[in-house]
């Protein structure tokens, strides 16, 4: 997932309220960078960088003091010549140099807070650096060497009992963490296989009631589920994969939030996101009782002032295909509602050899990356009344969102049809469709075509079908 959900926060405070304006890419993964504020799931350890992972504790207490070990050759440059520590550049066997201003910090080396400064050999001397261990967070934030669980000092209670002490979260806040060491005693009701894999748990209480927005994102096969009991699986509210749940919060009450592995081989980091909020259109997120939510409150744009549809479809448009509305390549936005609901589209093409690409979107909430929206696109080819399936697709698209390619298309009339997929949670939900036409032989590239050189001629290593030719 990128996107403003996927800030990089390595600690737990207060958010700026702005979470909807992009999705993710559901298992979507984490932003790469140089410094923890943008690596925040990295598993970043406090170890003077440039030391070897098996370091022993002389080592590591001679390089705070200042002392390279003695095979380590910091302070000289890499052909053997005369010492580079020192020479107010970084060199490329070096930590840091002395002489350079520095903004790196203790944190971002692991530690919670402190001082950071360059050893004479061109080493991080992280003496002056401090911190506890959080158990939760993927660093060695007191500096021994040793990441939450494979702290078994600091963290036996937190990682053996996941209830034990669940860490409290304030209710705007972000989270990064890790489920790696920590127990497999709880399960959630969507995991995959019983048991589940390693968990961690949450809790929170919201100052008023409030709608209680919670988002898990993760690279990993991770699931997020709800309950206001900690031990007791038969309090669960929610469960899902990589989605964003919204709960009815109550002043005072405390939920439990559970990050889990989908199967008993599952585990890894993750970023957790809370926000509370009050109900309103207009603010990207589509709660109950709302058609629609585009972040705005605007007439003509698909969702109106009064987050209710602006409907592009006219229904019933199935099941019998004469019923099908003629998609016009206007902005178009239609809903599968009720639950089973299919939409139809007549579309016509007039070139030879067209390419065909049928796409569906979300209403600016985000739904599709949020696996808040499933769904599954076909396109079938009419001509002669034979109904034949040329394509279809369930997540080609953004997230969870279709997207179907068919090519070589004569001439003709062909219907789209646009569904919920099998088992889609929500079962109804408002969409745009996206519909594009490309044409073989006009030099252009679009998707669905190997090629294109400007002609329908075969042998020239692009067909008449715009596929490449590729000659044994």
């Amino acid at each position: 997932m990128s996107g403003k959900w996927l800030r990089s926060r390595l600690h737990v405070g207060a958010l700026p309220l702005v979470w909807f304006g992009a999705s993710l890419a559901c298992g979507s993964g984490h932003r790469p960078g140089a410094g923890l504020e943008d690596t925040p799931l990295d598993r970043l350890r406090s170890d003077d960088a440039g030391s070897t992972p098996n370091a022993t504790p002389a080592d590591a207490a001679a390089s705070d003091a200042g002392a390279a070990p003695a095979d380590s050759g910091a302070g000289t440059s890499l052909d053997g010549g005369a010492p580079s520590c020192g020479n107010g550049q970084l060199d490329a066997d070096e930590d840091c140099d002395p002489e350079l201003a520095d903004s790196t910090s203790c944190v971002s080396r692991g530690f919670d807070s402190g001082t950071l400064s360059c050893n004479a050999d061109c080493s991080w001397n992280t003496a002056d650096c401090s911190g506890t261990e959080n158990c939760y967070d993927g660093r060695d934030n007191d500096g021994d060497g040793l990441i939450d669980c494979e702290d078994a000092v600091a963290c036996a209670g937190q990682c053996a009992d996941a209830c034990a002490t669940p860490l409290i979260l304030p209710e705007n806040s972000s989270v990064s963490g890790t489920t790696i060491g920590h127990a497999a005693s709880l399960a959630a009701s969507c995991s995959d296989t019983a048991p589940s894999g390693a968990e961690v748990v949450y809790q929170v209480s919201v100052s008023e009631d409030s709608k209680l927005d919670v988002l898990l994102s993760s690279a990993q096969d991770l699931t997020l589920s709800l309950r206001t009991s900690c031990a007791q699986p038969g309090t669960e509210l929610r469960c899902g994969s990589q989605t964003r749940f919204t709960l009815d919060a109550l002043a005072g009450e405390t939920y439990f939030v559970v990050v889990d592995g989908a199967t008993a081989a599952d585990s890894g980091d993750y970023l957790l996101e809370l926000q509370a909020r009050q109900q309103g259109c207009g603010d990207a997120i589509r709660d109950v009782g709302e058609e629609c939510d585009d972040g705005n409150v605007n007439d003509g744009d698909g969702c109106d002032p009064d987050c209710v549809l602006e409907p592009s479809e006219s229904e019933p448009n199935a099941p019998q295909r004469f019923r099908a509305n003629t998609f016009d390549f206007t902005p178009w936005f239609a809903q599968i509602s009720p639950p089973g609901d299919v939409d139809q589209y007549r579309i016509q093409l007039v070139a030879t050899s067209s390419t065909l690409v049928v796409t569906t979107a979300n209403l600016a909430d985000g739904a599709c990356g949020l696996n808040l929206m499933d769904t599954v696109v076909d396109i079938h080819d009419t001509n002669a009344n034979n109904n034949v399936l040329l394509a279809t697709d369930d997540d080609s698209g953004d997230g969870k969102c279709a997207r179907a390619v068919a090519s070589g298309l004569a001439p003709g009339n062909y219907l789209v049809k646009v569904r919920a997929a099998a088992g889609a949670d929500p079962a109804t939900f408002p969409y745009r469709l996206d519909v594009s036409i490309g044409v073989c032989g006009d030099s252009e590239m679009t998707l669905g075509e190997g090629c294109d050189d400007g002609n329908l001629d075969p042998g020239d290593g692009c067909d008449e079908n715009c596929a490449l030719e590729i000659t044994p």
